[in-house]
């Protein structure tokens, strides 16, 4: 009931209230919350996946009535799609309706993924102005693709955090994040309790989402129901060796011969604001770290380049050798070089931070990039 009380108090601002409507977006904002994060740290079974989850099958079911025959509605993940934001996309439009879409080009895994699940690439939409919007994947405002009306923003799926520059939500139906490894984990958890069956197609990017974003499980990120939903949506996507499918995403997204330095920094680059500081985070993850290392010169002098095409204070890019369970940390200034050491301390080899056991931007080089810039 506090909980209640202190969302109609942010929100009391004189005008006429809907109480009946306002306390049941309140009571479904709380339980998204709080299921998200009490069942996160949770260790579960299949059985228990199969058992009746009575206050996640109510947030959704309670999604999907609000959104049904809505007009215009699209899904659509952050700025620079990665697979799990494709995935998102695809996996939303099929459980509550409207279409998928995309701010951008793919990436060379997520072309991957779509060419060997026969699934088809989301519309890139340059610009979203007028269109009613469900987001998956992100909830920050620095990663919002352009023309996103905050005012037509329904929905928010998604696994990471409430930073620190959070996306203006005034009308939105519901919030929902959990801490799991993957958007695409949540969602297959709706369609599970909503007993809808995927097709082999989209149970097959659900998988390569997972295995993407959690580096084929071995990322901190990683959850119980992570796993669980990998071997069931191996099972229908007809895909018996899970590790091999793994591999071959994680040899595609390493294989950047035939991109600029500019590009691999961008490929996959967030936007924060930590601290009242801008500050923007790209990594690669890759099975072939030496071939990035030897750029890494190359890499320096475009990270100074995007740093002023941005206008941003800080720009951090890691390259994320996942074969060795580590990253190298690389900046293009001083300024940068400090911040790193100061996040993760002076192991500087070759002009790089190297950071062992470090793998995850969401989990690990996003927070110590944070708390560095907040202390």
């Amino acid at each position: 009931m506090r909980f209640l009380i202190s969302c109609l108090s942010i929100l009391g601002d004189h005008r006429p209230i809907d109480f009946p409507g306002l306390l049941s977006r309140a009571l479904f904002f709380s339980l998204s919350l709080v299921v998200g994060a009490s069942l996160g740290a949770q260790e579960i079974s299949s059985s228990d996946l199969g058992q009746d989850t009575s206050t996640r099958e109510v947030a959704a079911d309670y999604l999907r009535k609000e959104l049904k025959g809505t007009q215009n509605l699209v899904w659509t993940g952050h700025k620079i799609p990665d697979t799990d934001s494709v995935s998102g996309s695809l996996l939303s439009a099929f459980i509550y309706g409207g279409k998928p879409a995309i701010p951008s080009k793919i990436n060379p895994e997520t072309r991957f993924a779509i060419e060997q699940c026969g699934a088809e690439e989301p519309e890139i939409i340059e610009n979203f102005s007028g269109k009613t919007v469900g987001l998956v994947d992100f909830n920050q405002g620095t990663q919002l693709p352009t023309g996103v009306d905050p005012d037509l923003i329904v929905a928010i799926i998604d696994h990471h955090a409430i930073g620190g520059s959070p996306i203006n939500i005034p009308n939105v139906i519901s919030i929902e994040t959990r801490p799991w490894g993957s958007s695409a984990t949540i969602l297959t958890d709706h369609a599970q309790k909503f007993a809808i069956e995927l097709p082999v197609h989209l149970a097959c990017m659900g998988l390569a989402a997972i295995l993407s974003d959690t580096v084929n499980l071995t990322s901190p990120t990683t959850t119980e129901y992570d796993k669980v939903y990998v071997k069931k949506l191996a099972k229908r996507a007809g895909i018996d060796d899970v590790d091999k499918f793994a591999e071959r995403m994680l040899l595609e997204k390493s294989d950047l011969g035939g991109f600029s330095a500019k590009d691999i920094v961008l490929l996959d680059f967030k936007d924060f604001e930590f601290g009242g500081k801008k500050v923007g985070i790209g990594v690669a993850e890759t099975l072939t770290a030496q071939q990035l290392i030897n750029r890494r010169y190359e890499l320096k002098s475009a990270m100074g380049e995007i740093k002023k095409e941005k206008g941003i204070n800080h720009l951090i890019f890691a390259i994320v050798d996942t074969r060795e369970n580590k990253s190298y940390l690389l900046w293009s200034d001083t300024s940068d070089k400090d911040l790193i050491i100061s996040a993760f301390g002076d192991q500087v080899v070759d002009d790089m931070v190297v950071a062992k056991g470090v793998i995850s931007r969401k989990r690990q080089i996003g927070p110590a990039i944070q708390r560095a810039l907040e202390n």
